[in-house]
């Protein structure tokens, strides 16, 4: 007989979405990798510093948005996309999750304060635009994940913000560079139409006007497949200090993915190739810059 305490364990690592943190993590990681390669300096102290704000950004984004979804998450998930289900399936209450996400939000101030004494004066900023940029996605007034707009929010913590503190912890430069950023950020805001699509039904219910809501999934579709192209053509394009023939085999090989997933029939295989696609995409340019080729 497992006990409540196990139980309640479990419950609370579901909530957590460990898999998600994946979407945090290879941002952060991007952004210092790419101040490698432009510094050749690497600390392996900030190194595990960002990726310690990252995992407390992690818990709040994925409570938050636990506890703001409450009343229209239907509990259903897919390895992309949907909430953690703690709340309608009636493992954990609604206050529980508020709490935690508060608590990680407070954390997360903390953390970046301290970060200040580190020589690192921006931190707090970036985590005062990680709790702005959740409120206005999920929560009222604005709450643009409903009303449309949420893709472009997505853009910007994930594609700017995210590797923009990755490069700042490494480098003290405040913001990454644009070639950094800019494909980025593009990946970010298709991340968040791929991972709408397999709920487009729930969320054509709960109100939500997410991109493949408002657009259709066959638009969708298109528009995610085409921004990673895009995305991949802007690496080969500007990316410096990487030979030619690598930055082809970084920007081609993703397209491989990108297209089964442009054949599939079904939202989610689609949607889980495009995926793959991506982060393949961000991995690839992440070695061609550590090695340099």
């Amino acid at each position: 007989m497992i006990s409540r305490d196990v139980t309640g364990i479990r419950s609370w690592i579901q909530a957590s979405r460990p898999l998600a943190h994946v979407n945090i993590a290879m941002p952060l990681v991007l952004g210092q990798v790419a101040a490698w390669h432009v510094t050749g300096r690497f600390s392996g102290l900030w190194f595990v510093a960002a990726l310690l704000w990252g995992a407390l950004d992690h818990l709040f984004v994925i409570f938050a948005n636990d506890f703001a979804d409450r009343e229209a998450d239907s509990g259903r998930r897919t390895m992309l996309s949907g909430g953690s289900g703690v709340i309608p399936d009636g493992k954990l209450l609604p206050g529980q999750i508020a709490r935690a996400a508060g608590a990680a939000a407070l954390l997360l101030l903390i953390y970046s304060c301290a970060l200040v004494l580190a020589g690192r004066p921006w931190i707090p900023v970036y985590g005062l635009a990680a709790l702005l940029l959740m409120w206005l996605y999920s929560f009222a007034p604005a709450r643009l994940s409903y009303r449309g707009g949420g893709e472009l929010l997505q853009g910007i913590g994930v594609g700017v913000g995210l590797p923009s503190l990755g490069y700042y912890m490494q480098a003290e430069g405040v913001f990454a560079p644009d070639w950094l950023i800019a494909p980025a950020a593009l990946l970010g805001v298709c991340g968040n139409v791929l991972t709408a699509l397999p709920d487009v039904d729930d969320d054509a219910r709960a109100g939500k006007r997410t991109w493949p809501v408002r657009n259709g999934i066959q638009s969708a579709r298109r528009f995610a497949s085409a921004g990673i192209a895009f995305a991949a053509f802007g690496i080969f394009l500007w990316t410096p200090w990487v030979s030619v023939p690598v930055k082809a085999v970084v920007a081609v090989v993703p397209l491989l993915p990108l297209l089964v997933g442009a054949r599939a029939a079904d939202p989610f295989r689609a949607a889980w190739w495009s995926s793959v696609a991506a982060h393949l995409l961000l991995a690839l340019w992440m070695a061609a810059m550590l090695l340099k080729l």
